[in-house]
């Protein structure tokens, strides 16, 4: 493979992992959708295994509409290229506030990833998460200098 073509390939996988992120933080479940492939697997583990574009879509609405807002950190992202396909590796941070009581979540883990070169770019194929620890906390108000970043609301 050309060292350009290797460097663009693993720069546009990373901006999938990235985008993933974004929308999870949006709200923006129908572009999050749009990123995985139609037979897309998704485990969060423990047997809980979501198949296929149109339950992910689901699974998404469900998850994100629980929470006022989200705010995903991804990091050590490694990439592995074999033609039309690739693995991914990386870390995630995730901070979770509840719609109902305002509970915040915070989640250290990381994403395993497969991802398929289609005609509109890298796509997800498979996503397994894992977590490495996750601790609570009560809700503390935002501070009224504040400003909250535009989410979708799926409630």
């Amino acid at each position: 493979m050309n060292d350009w073509r290797e460097a663009a390939d693993r720069q546009a996988v990373t901006e999938v992992l990235l985008a993933y992120c974004d929308l999870v933080d949006r709200a923006e479940v129908d572009e999050l959708a749009g990123i995985f492939t139609e037979g897309a697997s998704f485990d969060y583990g423990n047997g809980a295994v979501f198949t296929g574009r149109e339950s992910l879509r689901a699974l998404f609405a469900d998850r994100l509409g629980r929470y006022r807002a989200t705010n995903h950190h991804l990091s050590n992202i490694r990439v592995e290229l074999s033609g039309d396909a690739a693995s991914a590796v990386s870390y995630v941070y995730a901070w979770h506030e509840s719609a109902a009581d305002g509970e915040q979540l915070h989640i250290w883990g990381r994403y395993v990833d497969t991802l398929a070169r289609s005609g509109a770019g890298w796509l997800l194929d498979t996503r397994q998460v894992r977590v490495a620890g996750a601790a609570t906390h009560p809700a503390f108000p935002l501070p009224e200098r504040f400003e909250r970043y535009p989410r979708r609301d799926l409630g």
